[in-house]
């Protein structure tokens, strides 16, 4: 495997922007001293797995506080984790358009630098806490380009988190962002809400696998238990698994590894 850090220049930002990119490349795994997964042969163009960070991390945490490195050699798929700062994943009303920049122009640059597939049968996307919402909200708004998505500890309830903001460390001063983002009187425009973008999914012939997960003792677990009972409610495919936890890597170290597996060894999944 390899590893890159640095920054690219986005037109739809219209700037420069962090990110970190782990591609598979010929190594031990590859030459038969320890396997691949079972089912997995490599590819000449791996796979795509775009990981996202949550509201207090930036681009670099998932290399350094999880074992993606391994996972992603294990499985043999590249993954890209960009920067969007505290936008969750947004088209900012005053601010930066995240969310254009992460569903349109991310799988090109990437497509294009990295000789990676981003065909909707490779391309996978997944996130953590606000990045888990991210990774919903870009996969239930464009069900046709995606082959899974993981949502793990989500702030899946976006309306009642930046109406209610919790009190802790990390969301001091959240309530500047959540101007930046939403506008002064905070309105949240429809196609921000997961639960409208499920009513939308319904029906339609082509949807991703979505996988979702949280801790018992996450303080997000009774929003992303009511988000998966909408979703059995209306009839939308999905996988929900819950274990003792709270919010934070240990849990989602855990979580990204059996993303991976359903992602890419079960066929019944995708």
């Amino acid at each position: 495997m390899s590893y890159f850090n640095g920054a690219i220049y986005s037109e739809t930002l219209n700037m420069d922007t962090s990110l970190a990119v782990i591609l598979p490349q010929d190594s031990r795994w590859h030459r038969g001293i320890i396997p691949l997964a079972p089912g997995i042969e490599r590819r000449e163009k791996p796979r795509l797995l775009i990981l996202l960070h949550g509201l207090t991390d930036n681009w670099i945490a998932w290399a350094h506080r999880s074992r993606i490195y391994s996972y992603a050699e294990y499985y043999d798929v590249a993954v890209v984790m960009p920067e969007v700062q505290r936008s969750f994943y947004q088209d900012m009303k005053n601010g930066m358009r995240y969310f254009s920049y992460i569903t349109e122009e991310l799988p090109k640059l990437t497509a294009q630098m990295f000789q990676v597939s981003v065909e909707p049968e490779d391309l996978m996307i997944a996130g953590l806490s606000m990045g888990g919402y991210g990774a919903l909200k870009c996969g239930l708004t464009y069900p046709e380009r995606f082959r899974a998505v993981g949502a793990f500890s989500s702030a899946s309830d976006m309306e009642g988190f930046v109406t209610d903001i919790p009190v802790r460390k990390e969301t001091a001063g959240f309530e500047r962002d959540v101007a930046g983002i939403f506008g002064e009187k905070t309105e949240i425009p429809e196609m921000s809400r997961l639960k409208h973008l499920t009513d939308l999914c319904v029906g339609k012939e082509k949807l991703p696998g979505i996988y979702m997960a949280c801790g018992k003792q996450d303080e997000l677990y009774e929003q992303n238990i009511e988000l998966k009972e909408y979703m059995k409610d209306k009839g939308l495919p999905h996988k929900w698994e819950e274990w003792d936890g709270i919010h934070d890597w240990d849990f989602w170290d855990v979580a990204i590894q059996k993303f991976l597996r359903l992602a890419l060894t079960e066929k019944d999944f995708c």
